[in-house]
């Protein structure tokens, strides 16, 4: 089994300090997390957590020197692509917007690449939602796919690798829905053709532990969803139990883009 933690919300505002407070620990066992990163903050979005005071400007990760040579000093670190503004408008998510053009995706890329000096080659929609036209943006940027469970059903384009997965996964949840169990996360690589996709666990999702036992069962992969602002000590104590119970089954702690190779 492959184990991998998923942090969301890395952002123009976030410090080292904030990382190391709730990962230190994960770091000091040789554990790597893949963060998330929002290329272009903007306060008076919908992922926003501080005390600044709310302006309608975006703000480039790259400008936060320290935040950008702490994460590239660290080995353990993988940067991935969480949207490019992560802003909802009229109650659209950003990447679920019918009208985004593949130049915010390449946007959100480069900029992640520039800050960090690392290839960005995994994409993170914000709130797990995206629909056609953030497909095919992020298809042209090259990325593959992190989201939620629902991967594999949400969406449908015109492509026979698309159909093929669609049909895959329905049986997959109905052969557990027809026994009126919780349909666990799939656990392994979609692949869409152009792009691939691996769905993940929230860290508070009541069956966390038993998604963690199913993944082991079908030696696949599994993939646990944080919050870097929204970080408690209760959370991070489960998170270092789930650790611990993948460290009992033998699971092997790799990085997000690793699952795709």
């Amino acid at each position: 089994m492959k184990f991998v933690i998923r942090d969301d919300d890395l952002n123009y505002f976030s410090t080292p300090e904030d990382i190391q407070k709730w990962y230190q620990d994960v770091f000091n066992i040789g554990i790597p997390v893949g963060f998330s990163a929002i290329p272009f903050i903007n306060p008076a979005g919908d992922a926003f957590s501080s005390d600044v005071p709310v302006t309608n400007m975006e703000h480039p990760i790259r400008e936060n020197e320290l935040l950008t040579e702490y994460v590239g000093s660290q080995a353990l670190i993988e940067v991935l692509q969480h949207g490019t503004t992560h802003e909802t408008r009229a109650g659209v998510y950003e990447y679920q917007d019918s009208r985004l053009s593949v130049r915010e995706a390449l946007r959100g890329k480069q900029e992640l690449e520039r800050a960090f000096g690392r290839p960005v080659t995994v994409f993170v929609p914000p709130h797990d939602w995206i629909g056609t036209a953030g497909i095919l943006a992020v298809e042209a940027a090259n990325l593959n796919v992190i989201r939620g469970r629902g991967a594999g059903l949400r969406n449908m384009l015109p492509r026979f690798a698309y159909l093929r997965v669609f049909l895959h996964m329905l049986l997959f949840k109905l052969s557990f829905t027809v026994f009126g169990k919780r349909v666990p996360a799939y656990p392994y690589v979609l692949d869409f053709g152009k792009h691939k996709e691996v769905c993940s666990y929230r860290l508070e999702d009541t069956d966390v532990f038993e998604g963690l036992d199913y993944a082991h069962k079908k030696d696949g992969i599994f993939v646990v969803v944080t919050h870097l602002h929204f970080y408690t000590e209760e959370k991070k104590e489960r998170l270092l139990q789930i650790i611990a119970r993948a460290r009992e089954l033998d699971a092997e702690f790799v990085t997000p883009s690793s699952l795709f190779v």
